[in-house]
Protein backbone atom coordinates (compact mmCIF):
# COMPACT_ATOMS: atom_id res chain seq x y z
CA UNK A 1 0.00 0.00 0.00
CA UNK A 2 2.57 2.09 0.61
CA UNK A 3 4.09 2.07 -3.09
CA UNK A 4 0.62 2.87 -4.50
CA UNK A 5 0.19 5.84 -2.14
CA UNK A 6 3.18 7.12 -3.37
CA UNK A 7 2.43 6.73 -7.09
CA UNK A 8 -0.81 8.63 -6.08
CA UNK A 9 1.02 11.41 -3.90
CA UNK A 10 3.41 11.67 -6.91
CA UNK A 11 0.36 11.85 -9.46
CA UNK A 12 -1.27 14.92 -7.63
CA UNK A 13 2.31 16.57 -7.22
CA UNK A 14 3.11 16.94 -11.04
CA UNK A 15 -0.45 17.75 -11.34
CA UNK A 16 -0.59 20.78 -8.95
CA UNK A 17 3.05 21.65 -10.91
CA UNK A 18 1.35 20.89 -14.20
CA UNK A 19 5.10 20.88 -15.05
CA UNK A 20 6.20 21.17 -18.63
CA UNK A 21 9.11 18.89 -20.39
CA UNK A 22 11.22 21.65 -20.78
CA UNK A 23 12.18 22.19 -17.63
CA UNK A 24 13.89 18.39 -18.25
CA UNK A 25 15.41 19.30 -21.47
CA UNK A 26 18.94 18.72 -22.57
CA UNK A 27 19.11 21.24 -25.79
CA UNK A 28 20.46 19.57 -28.77
CA UNK A 29 23.87 21.24 -28.52
CA UNK A 30 24.31 19.19 -25.23
CA UNK A 31 22.84 15.81 -26.84
CA UNK A 32 25.68 13.22 -28.87
CA UNK A 33 23.79 12.66 -31.90
CA UNK A 34 24.20 10.71 -34.91
CA UNK A 35 23.59 11.37 -38.89
CA UNK A 36 21.40 8.71 -40.56
CA UNK A 37 24.30 9.39 -43.45
CA UNK A 38 27.37 8.05 -40.68
CA UNK A 39 28.58 4.01 -40.86
CA UNK A 40 28.28 1.62 -38.81
CA UNK A 41 31.77 1.47 -37.72
CA UNK A 42 31.43 5.51 -36.95
CA UNK A 43 28.06 4.76 -34.44
CA UNK A 44 30.19 2.34 -32.67
CA UNK A 45 33.04 4.60 -32.14
CA UNK A 46 30.75 7.17 -31.22
CA UNK A 47 29.08 4.54 -28.12
CA UNK A 48 32.73 3.56 -27.01
CA UNK A 49 33.83 7.30 -26.94
CA UNK A 50 30.68 8.50 -24.82
CA UNK A 51 30.03 5.42 -22.88
CA UNK A 52 26.45 5.50 -24.24
CA UNK A 53 24.18 2.42 -24.62
CA UNK A 54 21.84 4.87 -26.88
CA UNK A 55 21.96 7.66 -29.35
CA UNK A 56 19.78 9.75 -31.34
CA UNK A 57 19.52 9.80 -35.29
CA UNK A 58 19.15 12.81 -36.83
CA UNK A 59 18.97 13.34 -40.82
CA UNK A 60 20.29 16.55 -42.61
CA UNK A 61 17.51 18.68 -42.14
CA UNK A 62 17.50 17.99 -38.19
CA UNK A 63 14.60 15.84 -37.83
CA UNK A 64 14.74 12.43 -35.60
CA UNK A 65 14.81 9.18 -37.50
CA UNK A 66 15.92 6.96 -34.59
CA UNK A 67 17.48 5.69 -31.95
CA UNK A 68 20.36 2.90 -32.34
CA UNK A 69 21.01 1.21 -29.72
CA UNK A 70 24.14 -1.12 -28.86
CA UNK A 71 21.82 -4.09 -28.77
CA UNK A 72 21.00 -3.54 -32.25
CA UNK A 73 24.29 -3.30 -33.37
CA UNK A 74 25.34 -6.25 -31.31
CA UNK A 75 22.97 -8.74 -33.01
CA UNK A 76 23.64 -6.92 -36.55
CA UNK A 77 27.30 -7.43 -36.41
CA UNK A 78 26.87 -11.32 -35.17
CA UNK A 79 24.58 -11.70 -37.66
CA UNK A 80 27.04 -10.92 -40.90
CA UNK A 81 28.74 -14.29 -41.97
CA UNK A 82 31.96 -12.36 -41.29
CA UNK A 83 33.28 -8.62 -41.16
CA UNK A 84 36.20 -6.41 -40.41
CA UNK A 85 36.82 -3.16 -39.46
CA UNK A 86 36.76 -1.70 -42.92
CA UNK A 87 33.51 -3.71 -43.63
CA UNK A 88 31.32 -1.57 -40.67
CA UNK A 89 33.07 1.20 -42.39
CA UNK A 90 30.77 0.87 -45.53
CA UNK A 91 27.29 -0.18 -43.89
CA UNK A 92 25.30 2.90 -43.31
CA UNK A 93 23.59 2.72 -39.75
CA UNK A 94 20.79 3.08 -41.73
CA UNK A 95 21.07 -0.51 -42.69
CA UNK A 96 20.99 -1.68 -39.14
CA UNK A 97 17.45 -3.12 -38.35
CA UNK A 98 16.40 -1.85 -35.08
CA UNK A 99 14.43 -3.70 -32.56
CA UNK A 100 12.59 -0.40 -31.68
CA UNK A 101 12.94 3.41 -31.57
CA UNK A 102 12.17 5.74 -28.81
CA UNK A 103 9.09 6.85 -28.77
CA UNK A 104 8.88 10.96 -29.26
CA UNK A 105 7.31 14.11 -27.40
CA UNK A 106 6.26 17.17 -28.64
CA UNK A 107 7.47 20.46 -27.16
CA UNK A 108 4.49 21.11 -25.38
CA UNK A 109 3.84 17.60 -23.61
CA UNK A 110 3.90 17.71 -20.02
CA UNK A 111 5.80 15.57 -17.46
CA UNK A 112 3.04 13.04 -16.90
CA UNK A 113 2.50 12.54 -20.24
CA UNK A 114 6.28 11.18 -20.27
CA UNK A 115 6.01 8.66 -17.28
CA UNK A 116 4.90 5.59 -19.51
CA UNK A 117 7.20 5.87 -21.60
CA UNK A 118 10.45 6.24 -19.72
CA UNK A 119 9.46 3.11 -17.41
CA UNK A 120 11.19 1.37 -21.04
CA UNK A 121 13.30 4.64 -22.43
CA UNK A 122 16.91 6.05 -21.22
CA UNK A 123 15.50 9.18 -23.17
CA UNK A 124 12.50 10.33 -24.69
CA UNK A 125 13.30 12.64 -27.97
CA UNK A 126 11.78 16.04 -28.22
CA UNK A 127 10.63 17.70 -31.22
CA UNK A 128 9.02 20.04 -32.29
CA UNK A 129 5.83 20.76 -34.86
CA UNK A 130 7.40 20.16 -37.89
CA UNK A 131 9.51 17.23 -36.33
CA UNK A 132 12.89 19.22 -36.00
CA UNK A 133 15.06 17.28 -32.71
CA UNK A 134 15.20 19.98 -30.19
CA UNK A 135 16.80 17.74 -27.33
CA UNK A 136 16.04 14.41 -25.14
CA UNK A 137 14.18 14.92 -21.64
CA UNK A 138 16.99 11.58 -19.51
CA UNK A 139 15.05 9.20 -17.87
CA UNK A 140 17.81 10.12 -14.73
CA UNK A 141 16.70 13.72 -14.38
CA UNK A 142 12.82 12.89 -14.05
CA UNK A 143 13.16 10.08 -11.87
CA UNK A 144 16.20 12.67 -9.38
CA UNK A 145 13.15 15.09 -9.41
CA UNK A 146 10.79 13.15 -8.58
CA UNK A 147 12.59 11.79 -5.52
CA UNK A 148 13.92 15.28 -4.27
CA UNK A 149 9.99 16.35 -4.84
CA UNK A 150 8.69 13.66 -2.37
CA UNK A 151 11.48 13.40 -0.26
CA UNK A 152 10.40 17.00 0.45
CA UNK A 153 6.72 16.44 0.49
CA UNK A 154 6.79 13.10 2.28
CA UNK A 155 9.84 12.21 4.71
CA UNK A 156 8.83 8.70 4.74
CA UNK A 157 10.90 8.50 1.77
CA UNK A 158 13.94 8.54 3.53
CA UNK A 159 13.22 5.85 5.12
CA UNK A 160 12.78 3.89 2.04
CA UNK A 161 15.08 4.82 0.12
CA UNK A 162 18.06 4.83 3.12
CA UNK A 163 17.84 1.77 4.71
CA UNK A 164 21.47 0.49 5.99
Amino acid sequence: YKYIYLFYRYKLLIEEKAMNILFFLTPKTDVVSLMDTDSVYTVLETLKKYRYASVPILNEAGNYVGTVKEGDLLWYIDSMKKYDLESLKEINIMEVPRRSNNDTAKIDANVEDLLGVLINQNFVPVIDDAGIFIGIVKRREVISYTYDLLKGKDQSLDDMFNKN
